[in-house]
């Protein structure tokens, strides 16, 4: 479900994004330092959602679909 490869590359993706606003942004420096490590701490669960949303069949459509063959 949450795999690793997912969420290394959402902490990657998240760390580019508070590198660039570093960069780009330096008067908002005190306060994206200050957010960095509880964006990067939402890394495992985004993975999560992720993960779960690229599921092919959600359970309660699996479990719909024997019912319509019977009809």
């Amino acid at each position: 479900m949450c795999s690793m490869k997912t969420m290394i590359r959402i902490a990657l993706g998240i760390g580019v994004l508070l590198v660039v606003g570093y960069a780009l942004f330096p008067a908002s420096r005190a306060g994206i330092a200050a957010i960095a490590p509880y964006l990067l701490l939402l890394a495992c669960p985004l993975a999560m959602y992720y993960g779960m949303k690229g599921m092919n069949t959600p359970p309660h459509e699996a479990e719909k679909k024997p019912d319509q063959d019977r009809k």
